[in-house]
């Protein structure tokens, strides 16, 4: 009897290995464990919809219910936690002692968010927010309060998407929004200039107080629970609540104890192979050089790396490749964005479109000529027909992009 595979992660890039395993034929035992209890829950809208959801929605969130593992015949642990792996005698130690036998290991480990200083993130009223039981603790506090104290005012740390989802859903709920960034601009490190420059007037126009190139010097407290943050330029903010978004770290920790190559991620093949030919990395943990110059976040590489992985597994063949996709809701815009931004932005040339609804744009972007990245904010022609650009290698003509007259879908006819 041959063993399992086993899949360490149940999140998006686990789920969809799993799923794509059985489509292509894999009728073997499966094996997926996570280290938080309960059923896997999408990701993306712990920062959205999930923070004004009624309590008795939450099965809405699951990723899969149970009856799906089950159809699937996939074994699923939640509330287990892999401590080592063996790569020798190719078994996985769990924490509560037992031990799994694997003929293939697929890491989907995904990544955890970077924390403040201890004096500062263990106060009562600092939260992250990466899980479920995160989400939780920050909806309990909006609604019912902490230690009988009404939130009435937040400060969101990080000007990411993240900290941005978070600042939109809060300002629904009526709560004071404060945002400090320590860049000279929101979603610096991910957006064009232009993008940035839109969401920042977006969120300014719906009463979000934005510090911008502002830091974080201090989180007051009384009697340990937060009551306003001191910032680098000496104002204080009174709050009672602070929510740290500043970034994730790639979590390496079982694939640099086995031995694994890591590097800000665990690094793998086009066929996202670890350095170990029978432990494949998938999700937010891998980084595939071969098809991205960074680490990919975002649900589609999840799924990608996940799809191609699954096939190299079964030998089968994954399917025409995408350009890579990401979206973003705040208020009532949706954003849509296509391609990646060089991390060196000062070569690029943005061409902003306004689309055809009421507030909404697209920008270009071109690295030597070359279209690079589309981001959409509710404008889905310009990143449909971006996306397609991108996947036929098309750079549109940029005086022409540039003209208001300009028919994007003349680019789809090419």
């Amino acid at each position: 009897m041959s063993h399992p595979i086993v899949i360490i992660g149940a999140s998006h890039a686990g789920i969809t290995c799993a799923e794509k395993l059985r489509q292509y034929g894999y009728a073997g035992e499966i094996v997926m464990m996570d280290s938080v209890q309960g059923m896997p829950y999408q990701r993306p809208p712990l920062s959205k919809t999930y923070l004004s959801a009624d309590a008795e929605a939450e099965d809405g969130f699951y990723l899969r219910p149970q009856s799906w593992f089950d159809s699937q015949n996939i074994t699923l642990m939640t509330g287990t936690k892999a401590a080592s792996i063996d790569t020798d005698n190719s078994q996985i130690h769990i924490s509560d002692g037992q031990t799994i036998q694997y003929q293939k290991l697929v890491l989907a480990t995904g990544a955890v968010p970077r924390k403040l200083p201890d004096e500062m993130q263990q106060l009562d009223g600092v939260a992250l927010l990466r899980t479920v039981d995160d989400a939780r603790q920050i909806k309990r506090c909006l609604t019912d309060g902490l230690n009988g104290q009404i939130i009435s005012s937040a400060v969101i740390v990080g000007g990411g998407y993240i900290g941005l989802e978070i600042a939109a859903s809060l300002k629904k709920m009526q709560i004071e929004v404060h945002l400090v960034e320590m860049s000279d601009r929101v979603l610096a490190r991910v957006a064009s200039p232009p993008l940035s420059a839109y969401c920042q007037q977006l969120h300014q126009g719906h009463g979000v107080r934005l510090n911008i190139a502002e830091g974080l010097k201090a989180i007051n407290a009384a009697n340990g629970q937060v009551d306003s943050v001191s910032l680098t330029s000496g104002q204080i903010i009174e709050a009672q609540l602070v929510i740290v978004g500043i970034g994730v770290v790639p979590d390496t920790v079982l694939a640099e104890d086995a031995g694994l190559n890591v590097d800000n991620g665990i690094l793998v093949s086009q066929e996202y192979v670890t350095s170990h030919p029978d432990i494949y990395a998938i999700g937010d943990v891998a980084r595939a050089p071969e098809h991205a110059p960074v680490r990919v976040e975002s649900v589609h590489h999840a799924q990608f790396s996940a799809t191609i992985a699954a096939a190299h597994i079964c030998e089968a063949q994954p399917g025409r490749v995408e350009a890579w996709w990401f979206w973003s809701d705040q208020y009532d815009v949706k954003f849509q964005l296509a391609g990646l931004l060089p991390s060196g932005e000062n070569s690029l040339v943005h061409i902003t479109r306004t689309g055809r609804k009421e507030n909404s744009l697209s920008v270009w972007s071109f690295d030597d000529g070359r279209l690079v990245s589309v981001e959409a904010a509710n404008d889905a022609q310009a990143y449909m027909v971006g996306k397609y650009c991108l996947e036929q290698q098309i750079s549109p003509d940029m005086d022409s992009l540039a003209d208001a007259g300009f028919d994007l879908k003349s680019l789809m006819k090419r």
